[in-house]
């Protein structure tokens, strides 16, 4: 008698869990749908919330990207930000973490924090060494933080160097 309750505890409990997934699913799609809540808190809050609760459910990654979207379509540079690295450090694995890294780094130059996004392409550059973006983060990478006079000077540089190649060629 004793096993057949905690056997059932179980399956309640399991049935629960399963429930409240689902309802907290169903209530995202519902923001989702409805334009007036596309770039609120309310949503982005709800795909936080979600992960948070749920963290080994197979949405947990994309929701926390979606909340970083959504904040930055809602000109929250620095909390996209945020949430783009908590998605590419809570969920390295997953498909989304290579570009997470490299939005976040973008988001982070777009809020004047250099340092920061130079350290999330720098992330990405050691964790995904033969990621199609490379070239690109590698170049963001190494202009991340400097002034436009310093940048028009290592350009220069750039093609001086390209110029004096092909010459002895």
């Amino acid at each position: 008698m004793k096993y057949a309750f905690y056997f059932l505890s179980i399956v309640v409990l399991s049935a629960c869990s399963g429930n409240k997934e689902e309802k907290a699913i169903a209530d995202i799609k519902a923001l989702e749908s409805n334009n007036s809540f596309a770039k609120s808190d309310t949503l982005i809050n709800s795909y936080v919330k979600f992960a948070d609760a749920f963290p080994s459910h197979k949405l947990a990654p994309l929701f926390l990207f979606k909340a970083a979207q959504t904040s930055v379509q809602a000109h929250s540079d620095v909390k996209g930000a945020r949430l783009y690295e908590r998605m590419a450090n809570e969920y390295q694995n997953d498909s989304l973490a290579p570009e997470a890294l490299i939005r976040g780094g973008i988001c982070y130059a777009a809020a004047s924090d250099p340092a920061n996004a130079k350290r999330l392409y720098d992330l990405f550059i050691a964790k995904f060494p033969n990621h199609p973006r490379i070239g690109e983060v590698k170049k963001w990478s190494e202009y991340s933080g400097m002034t436009e006079e310093e940048m028009l000077k290592k350009f220069e540089q750039n093609i001086l160097s390209k110029q004096d190649t092909t010459k002895t060629l």
